[in-house]
């Protein structure tokens, strides 16, 4: 597991390679740093695939999901299909739930 490093961390480190430095130069540095982790995370995509299983509906994602971009899934005739994205959990289709129509009025 790697170690969290803290603001007190980086100055340390910085300090321990330049020797003291001003304060005002090392904040700089941290920000520019912050920026460039930024820029980079912003442009870093991933493809996943998982097996589906069953008659499930809704599918656990791990920690590091930060969004979806989309969503196909392999039909029967090895064809694709977008599947469309559900921005708002709170507002479900009729025919979108596992409760009976009965129980929605």
């Amino acid at each position: 597991m790697a170690k969290t490093l803290t603001t007190g961390n980086v100055i340390e480190q910085i300090e321990h390679l330049f020797g003291r430095q001003p304060e005002k130069y090392i904040i700089r540095l941290i920000n520019e740093a912050l920026l460039d982790i930024a820029s980079e995370k912003q442009h870093y995509t991933v493809s996943a695939r998982r097996d589906l299983i069953g008659h499930d509906r809704w599918y656990a994602l791990t920690d590091d999901v930060i969004d979806i971009i989309k969503v196909e899934i392999l039909d029967n005739n090895d064809r694709y299909v977008k599947i469309p994205k559900l921005a708002d959990s709170h507002k479900l289709l009729r025919g979108d739930t596992d409760i009976a129509n009965d129980d929605l009025t």
